[in-house]
């Protein structure tokens, strides 16, 4: 049998011209069709099949669930001086904390920016203390020792329904007697969640809640450590974890030079030792926001431009760093991420991408991060919200009955007794024909 010869050549033309042609000549012992010619051609040649395919140039891909909610003190409330005695300008403060958040705007690590109407007393700037979101898993921190937040609070919670969040509240925390805990101990990862323990903030007794390890059964036992909870000592006079250790990339930590960072730092390489991290170094005192954007790696950081040998670190190491202007917060003792409340606007699964479900070092194929998720959703399209609750805390909490309607009296259309004419005792009735 003759052996036959099928010449494919694929011709790409731009504005009219010929830029470049390929010819690929397949040897078969049996002549083929021409369109099985043309699947062979795609196949070797590796020309895309449509022109929005994966592989396609009009394809950008797009964040629209990673939010950040903050609140601005009253400018009466903020301190004049620190504690050394430095002068504080208290306009200027206000307004290098709004350009950080027009800084942050600009980036790739979140979609947008909430400002929260402002509480009458200073600590409400601090709201990453009051919450901690990994995925669509929002944790309330426990009452104890901020009981003058608790309204502030339940309005956040309202201001995330009201702005379309979706996330399930466990109160898991909030159940532990004499638990304390702060949402600035806690770092999302693709490896799970790093809670910071050990201080007057963070107790052992909220550690071993989320572990499991205090569980009355072993069912509850499995769901605790279905969170994948990575516990971190730390010492006494330690600050936050999130303020010394911040997630980047794909598998970054971009740390602080000094003590505290190292220790954290040493007790994660250890507790998740599969994944191959890469470590940044930054000058003590400098401040930097970065955290897990979500589908797609980010690489941006936020750096206090105070420091450029730090910047030039991040910079070498792969990473995108944005300068910061931050001497008035940095006199107070305020770092980016203590004033930053990530929240995360969108249905994944409860999935925690840990131990239990990931895959090498990088993150699990069935989670937050998968891009086609709820994609059949009335609600959700892409992971991306198409329709709901837009409109204020006020409407959100009125539409779903939370407070209750008001009741109206109408006007009595009766004349009251007291207006008739007459005296206390009842009288009787004249007599007819008497």
């Amino acid at each position: 049998m003759p052996h036959g010869r099928t010449v494919v050549s694929w011709n790409a033309t731009t504005a009219g011209s010929t830029v470049h042609s390929l010819a690929l000549r397949v040897s078969l012992f049996t002549t083929l069709r021409p369109s099985t010619g043309g699947a062979l051609a795609r196949l070797f040649v590796g020309a895309p099949t449509s022109r929005c395919g994966r592989h396609s140039l009009l394809h950008a891909a797009t964040r629209r669930y990673t939010n950040v909610l903050y609140r601005l003190p009253p400018t009466q409330t903020i301190p004049t001086h620190s504690s050394s005695g430095e002068e504080v300008d208290t306009e200027l403060f206000v307004r290098q904390v709004k350009n950080f958040f027009e800084v942050l705007r600009q980036s790739q690590l979140i979609e947008q920016s909430h400002e929260m109407k402002s509480c009458p007393y200073y600590e409400c700037i601090f709201t990453n203390d009051l919450f901690f979101q990994h995925y669509d898993l929002i944790i309330p921190m426990p009452k104890l020792g901020r009981e003058h937040r608790s309204a502030e609070i339940s309005e956040t919670i309202r201001y995330m329904r009201g702005w379309g969040a979706t996330g399930d509240v466990n109160h898991v925390l909030q159940d532990v007697k004499g638990g304390r805990a702060s949402g600035s101990d806690f770092i999302s990862t693709t490896h799970g969640i790093l809670m910071g323990y050990g201080t007057s903030r963070t107790n052992k007794l909220s550690m071993m809640t989320l572990t499991g390890a205090i569980a009355p059964s072993e069912a509850t036992a499995e769901q605790a450590r279905a969170l994948c909870v990575e516990p971190v000592e730390m010492l006494p006079d330690s600050p936050p974890l999130s303020d010394v250790i911040a997630f980047a990339g794909q598998r970054t930590l971009v740390i602080s030079d000094t003590e505290h960072g190292h220790n954290a730092t040493q007790q994660v390489v250890q507790r998740i030792p599969k994944v191959p991290w890469q470590i940044i170094k930054l000058e003590p005192g400098c401040c930097f926001f970065s955290h897990l954007a979500g589908v797609n790696y980010v690489y941006d950081v936020l750096c206090d431009q105070d420091f450029p040998l730090s910047m030039e670190r991040l910079g070498e190491s792969g990473m995108n760093p944005f300068p910061v202007e931050w001497s008035e917060p940095r006199k107070l003792g305020i770092t980016m991420r203590s004033i930053c409340m990530t929240a995360r606007f969108t249905r994944g699964t409860m999935n925690a991408g840990g131990y239990a479900n990931s895959r090498g070092h990088a993150a699990s194929s069935f989670n937050y991060h998968s891009r086609d998720i709820s994609r059949k959703s009335r609600l959700f399209v892409g992971g991306n919200r198409k329709h709901g609750d837009q409109l204020a805390p006020l409407a959100a909490q009125l539409e779903a009955d939370e407070i209750q309607k008001p009741v109206y009296q109408p006007i009595p259309r009766y004349a009251p007794p007291m207006h008739r004419p007459g005296t206390v005792a009842p009288t009787e009735p004249p007599v007819q024909g008497g």
